[in-house]
Order: C-alpha cells, then sequence, then structure tokens
C-alpha cells in the first residue's frame, strides 16, 4: 500500500479540480491517479460507484468536497475556529449546491441571478476582509477561485460575460494569488487540454 495519498478521478478538471489544485497549493505528495472509464473492478471499490475517490492509507472517501473539506481539515486550511471552519463550510457548499447546479442546467436568467447573488457577495467579502473567512486564506478562497475559474473554463461567451474580472476584480485577483504559489503554477503547466 502506498505512503502517499492517492486522487482518482477522470483526466478532466471537473469535480476532481478542487482537491488537486488544494493538495498543490498545500504541497501535499499525492499519486494523481487519471481513468478514462470506470470499470466494473473500480466500480467495486468506490463507496457510490463514483469518482472522485481519495484514498489516505486505509481511509477511503468519495464526494469532491467532502474530499477538499478532509483534505483541508487535515492540513490546517479551514479556519481557525469553529465558527470559522462552517463558514468556509457555507462557501464550499454554495459553489455546489448553488453554483455549479445552475451551470449545469442552463437558464440564462437564472443563472445571471445566482451569479450576481454569490459572486457578487464574495467579491464584497473580499474586498471588506481581504480573505472570504476569517484572517487568513482558507478552503473557501480556494473553491470560489476553482469554480470562479472552471466555469469561465467550460462557459460560452455569454458564462465569460458574466463572469469577467473586470466585473470581479478581487476574484480576480484571487485567482492570480493562487496560481502564483509554485505548486498550482506547475500543475497548471503540466495539466493536459480537456473539453471538462
Amino acid at each position: 500500500m502506498s505512503t502517499i495519498p492517492s486522487l482518482t478521478y477522470f483526466q478532466g478538471r471537473g469535480l476532481g479540480q478542487f482537491s488537486r489544485v488544494l493538495l498543490h497549493y498545500l504541497n501535499v505528495p499525492f499519486e494523481n491517479i487519471t481513468v478514462t472509464e470506470i470499470s466494473d473492478a473500480l466500480r467495486a471499490t468506490l463507496p457510490y460507484g463514483q469518482l472522485p475517490l481519495y484514498r489516505d492509507g486505509d481511509f477511503v472517501i468519495s464526494q469532491s468536497s467532502t474530499i477538499a473539506r478532509y483534505i483541508a481539515k487535515k492540513h490546517n486550511f479551514m479556519g481557525k475556529t469553529l465558527e470559522e471552519e462552517f463558514l468556509v463550510d457555507q462557501i464550499v457548499t454554495s459553489i455546489h449546491s448553488d453554483i455549479f447546479s445552475a451551470f449545469s442546467n442552463p437558464n440564462e436568467e437564472k443563472i445571471k441571478a445566482i451569479y450576481a447573488k454569490f459572486f457578487g457577495s464574495f467579491e464584497k467579502k473580499l474586498q471588506e476582509n481581504g480573505f472570504l473567512v476569517g484572517s487568513s486564506v482558507t478552503l473557501a478562497d480556494l473553491y470560489v477561485y476553482v469554480g470562479y475559474d472552471y466555469i469561465k473554463f467550460r462557459g460560452d461567451s455569454f458564462f465569460a460575460s458574466e463572469l469577467s474580472d473586470e466585473k470581479y476584480p478581487k476574484i480576480a485577483e484571487l485567482k492570480k494569488f493562487f496560481e502564483s504559489n509554485e505548486g498550482v503554477a506547475k500543475y497548471i503547466k503540466e495539466r493536459p487540454e480537456t473539453k471538462f
């Protein structure tokens, strides 16, 4: 059994992107296992028959946001207090439950309202505090960066105009901050070009 953790997901960014970027940002050595399909043998090892899957020794979990929370908690990246941890969790949940669900079922008016509501709130918090939660960078900041970047990567011209760096300059700064991290920069440079 490997002594370093492993993350199993498709080669594309998708929902595995949050944990991949997090692991690189935190400089956590891990095995990045990519697959082109979920074979029957692999499916038999998956708690819910789906990816991503994270192994840390004998501990195995799935669900993308749960994996990211586990990694962040283990490496002190969830905030400094219990209250901060739950505020981080609130933002992580909003990315998955509200923002990504709207992106995957596009209705222009609905998306416009959701993006204005959530990204507008994130932008305001960053303007006021410099960070989304507390007085230091946390998983919340990384999640907003990855979510913002992924939607722009996947979106058409409508999505791009709704999530412009001019409209959300503090989120654009957050993107620059994470992408200037040595581990994240190396990962982005070596990441394969994919459609999702």
